[in-house]
């Protein structure tokens, strides 16, 4: 048997979480086209015959520069340490970044590379790109399309092909590997972000705390960082709360249902100990 853990790396809105989602055939990571969806590493268990493969999800390369940043890339930085194999996520419709240079020279040979969104752009408009991609010496550079999953087929041999032999690692029920709670919370952030677009920013977060798992209701708390963002996460009259709420038990399909309140944190993201309380 062949079993291993990759690491999906790349700059936010790459489509990471979509390709997982595209290789595991089911909606399990977060995504949403904010930035730093991804805030926590997401292990997604993807099963074939004889092989598991475990694709974890990581932040995005290009955070920005407050506490939350540093804390997230550090995140990054350590699943690739950690993991039998890297995948480098690059998007075919912007140039190489200075962060995705450097991540690209960290990597080893038998780490991939795949170029996401190729159906938003021409053929040639790409051979700069694998132009400039010739000067590392990578095992295989794939194209793929996650939103019409081209490519994600060949995406996935390739990398169960590379995984090292032995044992799996998780039970054959599992397909995600993150702690009940958080998940929870992740999947009305999901929500939020998707259904409120640009009018709340990404420094949104949802906490699921004083719950067992046996309890059918889910308390989950909504911190911003400011007053005015929590009037427009609540809505007239609580409108888009329920929203949020309803669109959330949907997707729980009955196992779970969730409780919503907003709270306001002040510029939580750039404070260590409310970092640290949130488990970044």
């Amino acid at each position: 048997m062949q079993s291993g853990f990759v690491a999906i790396v790349g700059r936010t809105n790459v489509g990471k979480s979509s390709l997982i989602n595209s290789i595991a055939a089911a909606r399990l990571s977060t995504v949403s086209w904010h930035k730093n969806t991804t805030r926590r590493a997401v292990r997604v268990i993807v099963r074939e015959p004889d092989i598991e493969l475990v694709l974890v999800d990581t932040p995005g390369l290009d955070v920005g520069h407050d506490q939350l940043a540093a804390r997230l890339f550090a995140v990054t930085e350590g699943e690739m340490d950690g993991a039998d194999l890297t995948l480098m996520v690059l998007d075919a419709t912007k140039p190489l970044s200075d962060r995705e240079r450097a991540i690209l020279d960290r990597l080893h040979p038998e780490d991939l590379v795949v170029i996401n969104k190729i159906d938003l752009v021409a053929p040639g408009a790409l051979l700069p790109k694998l132009d400039e991609l010739s000067r590392w010496d990578l095992s295989e550079y794939l194209l793929a399309s996650a939103k019409r999953g081209d490519g994600v087929v060949a995406l996935r041999q390739a990398l169960s092909q590379r995984l090292p032999e032995g044992a799996a690692m998780y039970d054959a029920e599992t397909k995600v590997d993150l702690p009940l709670r958080i998940w929870l919370g992740e999947v009305v952030r999901d929500e939020l972000l998707n259904g409120l677009r640009d009018e709340v920013p990404h420094s949104v977060e949802c906490r699921v705390v004083d719950w067992d798992d046996d309890e059918d209701e889910v308390p989950v708390t909504i911190y911003v960082e400011r007053d005015s963002q929590k009037g427009i996460l609540i809505g007239e009259g609580g409108a888009r709360l329920r929203s949020v709420r309803r669109r959330v038990n949907r997707r729980l399909r009955g196992r779970y249902r969730v409780r919503l309140e907003v709270k306001v944190a002040k510029e939580w993201s750039r404070d260590a100990s409310r970092l640290d309380e949130f488990e970044f």
